[in-house]
């Protein structure tokens, strides 16, 4: 069992709390929150959520088979967007998912772009990584959740930058939602597109009239 309780996490997020590996410092380690247990979730829900299994509420369990669909049946264009799974290992915090860590060229902690723009605004390299994953995305879309700002890290290496999704991959689908989600993939990529597009014009807005979403900027220790 590896030993977390001498750690500090770097991230958190609406349900879980984000390591960096003790041993491995290129890996993050997922750990729920302990007041967003999924039975703590589950009791949350109305009828008949309320008759779901747990692991339909384990954020690890359901984010760990969505990035192994991802990674086992979609091509290099939208797998260089996302990060590696290693599977859920046991900590003294309980079970991790055990991704890779996305770091820039000096071995700090990629910001999330949210946290980019809000200090840099919409520059050149923003600018030019989000059009780069627009077009990768476009490839053949994953049905993940809604594409928030906070949900990606801006990564820079020695002569580039791309954008990486670390969070709301979604659930692996249903053989019949995969059929649905075929045909209606370019309908699925308008919808995710526009609404990325009008949650970073927000944080401009935002940015402009010195009214930043602190609650996200301060949530990674670099």
């Amino acid at each position: 069992m590896l030993k977390l309780t001498d750690s500090t996490p770097f991230s958190s997020g609406g349900n879980r709390l984000c390591y960096r590996h003790p041993h491995n410092p290129d890996r993050c380690l997922k750990v729920l929150r302990p007041d967003r247990t999924p039975a703590i979730r589950r009791n949350e829900k109305s009828f008949p959520a309320k008759l779901r299994p747990l692991e339909y509420f384990d954020e690890n369990l359901v984010e760990f088979k969505a990035l192994n669909h991802l990674h086992t049946y979609y091509p290099d264009a939208i797998r260089k967007h996302l990060p590696e799974t290693f599977g859920l290992i046991s900590t003294d915090k309980g079970l991790a998912h055990m991704t890779s860590l996305i770091l820039d060229h000096d071995g700090l902690i990629s910001q999330t772009l949210e946290q980019y723009v809000w200090e840099h605004g919409l520059n050149s390299i923003a600018a030019q990584s989000i059009s780069k994953f627009k077009l990768s995305w476009q490839t053949r879309t994953p049905h993940t959740r809604d594409l928030i700002p906070h949900n990606f890290v801006l990564q820079h290496t020695d002569d580039t930058a791309r954008l990486v999704l670390i969070d709301g991959f979604g659930r692996k689908p249903s053989t019949v939602a995969s059929l649905f989600r075929y045909f209606s993939k370019r309908r699925i990529y308008k919808r995710r597109i526009l609404d990325l597009d009008q949650r970073i014009e927000r944080l401009l807005e935002r940015k402009s009239n010195r009214n930043g979403p602190d609650e996200r900027l301060n949530n990674l220790i670099r």
